[in-house]
């Protein structure tokens, strides 16, 4: 099992965005622009993209949003909810090319603007900056590093020992094959569902980027902050009154999650994927509602 890297990201994460995707090596070569409204659709969610997130920041209680001005291409509000993912751009350069700079009109209390820090991801449980555009055949986001001082990033420590430092949402996966479990970031992103709790970042469902494998009789533990208004980590749903899990299907019921998966409040709160079910990849929308009483559940499966 792999160790999670120690670093704070609350200040990085608040501002430059939330979550990341790994990157894989792959060739892929340049990214091509967006041209027409016919290829748009497609291209904006194409595996190979590579998505570039300059983050927001609120002025006088009005949202602003830090720009790129060349080498990528912005995407509209609803290109954005496609992704998941506020105020994104597709890098529009080669492999190998130096990343563009964003700009930012933000300043601190004192005046003194915000400075561009890099491009970051997580791979590997690792926090990683890229200069120049991955190579990669999976959706990449790369996320602004802002900061009001001179300090600059370092490279990444890992613990020693069994130190673990955790991030704010993520979800346990404990492998029913082998026993060890597995540690998936989630990231705060959008819904439409009005009566869903807000999670910091104004946003009220998370998930994880991108598609993980289940198989039989495996387990997910969901752990979040924010729930009943605490900054601290904990185990969903709360333990408070009117506790539960909700098994979400699709509108037009082709989509049972109930089909994947058990739920438990028994201890800590879990989902089993069925045994009867095989191997697979699946994607998971999870929101919370009831002041994080209830934890609603949607799994998308691959095919």
């Amino acid at each position: 099992m792999k160790r999670i890297l120690a670093l704070t990201l609350t200040g990085l994460l608040a501002f430059g965005g939330a979550g990341a995707l790994s990157a894989t090596a792959a060739a892929n070569g340049p990214h091509t622009p967006l041209q027409t409204e016919e290829t748009r659709e497609s291209a904006v969610t194409a595996a190979g993209n590579v998505y570039l997130v300059p983050g927001t920041y609120t002025v006088d209680g009005a949202k602003t949003e830090n720009v790129i001005t060349a080498g990528a291409e912005k995407l509209t509000p609803e290109q954005c909810g496609e992704i998941y993912t506020d105020n994104a751009y597709i890098c529009t350069l080669a492999a190998g090319e130096a990343l563009p700079v964003p700009t930012s009109e933000r300043v601190d209390k004192d005046g003194a603007p915000y400075k561009f820090n890099g491009w970051w991801t997580i791979v590997d449980a690792t926090v990683t900056y890229f200069d120049k555009v991955p190579e990669t055949t999976e959706a990449t986001y790369l996320y602004a590093d802002w900061r009001a001082d001179l300090s600059q990033r370092r490279d990444p420590v890992m613990p020693d020992g069994d130190t673990t430092v955790l991030p704010k949402y993520y979800m346990s996966v404990k492998r029913a094959a082998t026993g060890e479990e597995e540690t998936l970031m989630l990231r705060v992103s959008g819904t439409d569902v009005g009566n869903a709790d807000t999670l910091g970042y104004d946003r009220p469902v998370q998930l994880y980027n991108g598609w993980f494998e289940l198989c039989p009789g495996d387990v997910i533990t969901v752990y979040s902050a924010g729930l009943g208004g605490s900054d601290e980590v904990q185990a969903a749903p709360l333990d408070v009154s009117g506790r539960k899990i909700t098994l979400e299907s699709s509108g037009d019921g082709s989509n049972v999650t109930a089909t994947y998966l058990t739920s438990s409040l028994a201890g800590v709160p879990s989902l089993t994927y069925r045994k009867s079910q095989k191997k697979r990849h699946f994607r998971i929308y999870i929101k919370f509602m009831s002041s994080g009483a209830n934890m609603a559940v949607y799994m998308e499966p691959m095919d």
